[in-house]
């Protein structure tokens, strides 16, 4: 049984906490290694994650799967700093290698 086969674990989708940062960043930088959802090249620490997420603050959310360590993390961002922007965003999502084409 190959393991696109094997049903997913069960996970809960919930707002990230300064504490999940070590696990967003691990699943980030399997972004960055694989090229397949960043431009990013440096990987990032879990420190860098934190300081993300207290920038971010409630106004661009970042949330989590969790089925027990972070499989998944999405987050909004500001597009542009300039004002005609002011009320445009983008997002991210990230999914860890061994999760992915799993549904």
């Amino acid at each position: 049984m190959t393991s696109r086969e094997r049903p997913a674990p069960a996970v809960t989708v919930r707002p990230a906490r300064l504490e999940d940062a070590a696990g967003i960043a691990r699943v980030y930088n399997q972004g960055i290694e694989d090229r397949l959802a960043t431009f990013e090249t440096e990987p990032r620490t879990a420190a860098d994650i934190r300081d993300a997420l207290t920038g971010r603050g409630e106004r661009y959310p970042t949330v989590v799967a969790d089925g027990g360590s972070i499989v998944a993390a999405a987050w909004v961002s500001g597009y542009r700093a300039r004002a005609c922007y002011d009320g445009i965003a983008e997002f991210s999502v990230y999914v860890e290698r061994a999760a992915r084409g799993r549904g």
